[in-house]
């Protein structure tokens, strides 16, 4: 079985289960394809980090939404000003730098269980 490890404290522990998306599985496939240096290891979040990984991963959402909305506006400023094709190449690579830009705060989200009640 593979080891957990808190993707806040580092320390190997129990808690809840990250969500594998695209980000991890490029770091995963990274690993494993260049550096030959996968450890297969689950990624959690434990008990006692889980606050500080609530604010990390509001801060990271933000960002993101920030970071796109950004993009957006200058992008639209730049078609409405100059509208060519070259307009639109640049502003849709500013988006996309932008929204790279913003993977630099990286948090993953946590497979949290779902509270089914039955009446």
């Amino acid at each position: 079985m593979a080891r957990s490890y808190c993707i806040i404290c580092g320390d190997e522990k129990n808690g809840l289960p990250v969500q594998n998306d695209m980000v991890l599985d490029a770091i995963r496939w990274f690993k494993q394809n260049v550096t030959k240096n996968e450890k297969g290891n689950r990624l959690i979040v434990c008990k006692e980090c889980f606050p500080r990984y609530a604010d990390r991963r509001k801060k990271f959402e933000n960002r993101q939404a920030t970071y796109l909305a950004i993009g957006i506006i200058f992008a639209a400023l730049g078609l409405i000003f100059s509208f060519s094709l070259t307009t639109l190449a640049v502003a849709i690579l500013l988006i996309v730098f932008l929204y790279l830009l913003s993977l630099l705060n990286y948090v993953p989200k946590v497979a949290l269980p779902s509270h089914k009640t039955s009446k």
